[in-house]
């Protein structure tokens, strides 16, 4: 008996053949048993997963006989793209939120075998187990299904986005969700967005998206579609296998990176490969100007760059907000609007991004343009010269709210530890000093200053703190001997 059965009581409309059709399509599969009743059903905790796409479509090259199936594996047919095995039964979704289960992998292809455009799995219920190795692994969400990608030496969906096949991506493009739309206006822009380190999921590219191969243009409208463009990379006179073993050549605009040296040759000649040497970015300097009304600030930006595979950088401000991309000719650059951070952190950064690959970060004191200057706690004294003598501050971002920049900044002089101690405060005793290479205890300033060799320490004895002392009257503890030498500094005449 066949474990899905119905009967026509009513005169055959066409909604009623399309859903003849479809119940055909799901009986024919082998992908759940007669007992499960809910192997088709339309709620479920199923998750929208792009890395889902990238196994499937890898799952789907492995078992397709055509073309493309040959072409992908004939090097070695034998060895399987996927490092892993699904454990069954697992239970997918489809994009348009039909949750639908397969309990073996001959049930999983025969749901691959029968989607389309328009109806393709989309999503998984997370955790589910695979075999790898020998052993099973639990892959709880999408970032370990994006390891497992990477762990079976494979493109993530991001490196496919990345790196050129057969086709160009016709930009701008946006990415992101509600409220956090990013616009992406290049190659360059794409590549940097992807490699943000505070993307740990796939790129979540808002479809339709238009491509260009050859002379042809193409619109995709789904992840789904992506993927059907890159395998048909393989359709025409250039079949090229995808694993990812980047090669490089010189264009009339720049160096472009090919995901392998099949696809570099589908387009260039072996006379057009250039080393993709290592890019480097150094020698960074950050120089800050005049604030805005809006409460960004004028910034100028100067770098060294070696072997740069691109003629471009990209700027991200803190938090991955993009700033701006800007030619590497035209440095030293000046920006008139860096927006400065909300965080009470002193310091303003920056992500240089020439490629993916080839990036540097950068890190500065930020300006004063809210009349609000929000320092840290700690103590790095600095000092600076002013008309009147030398002014030391607990750190420099204190010293820069008050006016003063880092050319103003000298070497703090060495106070006399002897006279300071006898004249501006007292330390509580008994405190315990580092004294050739043992530690002492002293119970007052005759015993302390015995046990210090100014040769060796010039600053202070050293001694093991917490300290206590009193200054004027006040007790103050210092957790640190930068502490102490900073109080000293301010209250010591």
């Amino acid at each position: 008996m066949s474990c899905l059965s119905y009967e026509l009581k009513n005169p055959i409309t066409m909604k009623t053949i399309k859903i003849l059709l479809l119940l055909v399509a799901f009986s024919t599969a082998t992908f759940y048993s007669c007992s499960d009743e809910n192997a088709i059903k339309n709620e479920s905790s199923a998750q929208k997963s792009t890395a889902l796409r990238t196994v499937l479509n890898k799952l789907k090259l492995e078992n397709t006989v055509g073309p493309n199936r040959s072409a992908v594996v004939s090097a070695n047919p034998a060895t399987p793209m996927l490092c892993f095995e699904f454990v069954f039964p697992i239970t997918f979704s489809y994009n348009n939120g039909t949750v639908i289960s397969a309990a073996s992998l001959d049930g999983l292809l025969d749901i691959l075998n029968n989607e389309s455009p328009n109806l393709y799995l989309s999503g998984v219920v997370f955790p589910f187990q695979v075999q790898t190795g020998g052993a099973v692994q639990t892959i709880a969400d999408e970032a370990d299904l994006i390891a497992l990608i990477i762990q079976c030496g494979l493109p993530t969906f991001n490196d496919d986005l990345e790196h050129s096949y057969c086709f160009d991506i016709v930009f701008p493009i946006q990415a992101g969700s509600a409220g956090q739309v990013v616009t992406i206006n290049s190659q360059l822009e794409l590549n940097a967005y992807l490699n943000n380190p505070s993307n740990v999921t796939e790129a979540n590219i808002i479809f339709p998206i238009t491509i260009i191969t050859g002379n042809e243009t193409t619109v995709l409208n789904n992840v789904y579609d992506f993927y059907a463009a890159v395998n048909d990379c393989n359709a025409g006179q250039c079949i090229c296998t995808q694993e990812y073993a980047p090669v490089c050549v010189q264009t009339p605009n720049g160096v472009i990176e090919f995901s392998n040296m099949c696809y570099a040759l589908c387009e260039y000649t072996q006379n057009d490969i250039v080393s993709c040497a290592e890019c480097s970015i150094s020698n960074i300097q950050v120089t800050t100007g005049t604030c805005n009304p809006n409460g960004t600030y004028e910034l100028t930006l100067d770098f060294d760059s070696t072997n740069s595979p691109g003629t471009e950088f990209s700027v991200y401000a803190s938090g991955s907000i993009f700033v701006g991309t800007y030619t590497i000719a035209s440095l030293p650059v000046t920006i008139s609007n860096f927006p400065v951070s909300l965080t009470a952190i002193p310091n303003d950064t920056m992500v240089i991004r020439i490629t993916e690959a080839c990036f540097a970060n950068a890190s500065w004191l930020k300006p004063n343009c809210n009349d609000t200057c929000v320092c840290p706690t700690v103590v790095l004294p600095v000092c600076v010269q002013t008309p009147t003598g030398v002014i030391q501050f607990q750190n420099e971002c204190i010293a820069m709210c008050e006016g003063f920049t880092q050319s103003d900044f000298v070497t703090c002089p060495i106070r006399p530890f002897a006279q300071v101690l006898e004249n501006c405060f007292d330390i509580i005793y008994p405190v315990t000093v580092q004294w050739n290479g043992a530690l002492v205890i002293v119970n007052s300033d005759s015993e302390l200053l015995q046990h210090w060799n100014p040769t060796v320490s010039p600053v202070m004895p050293v001694m093991n703190y917490p300290i206590t002392a009193i200054f004027e009257n006040e007790v103050l503890t210092f957790a640190n001997q930068a502490a102490f030498e900073s109080q000293i500094n301010i209250s010591c005449p």
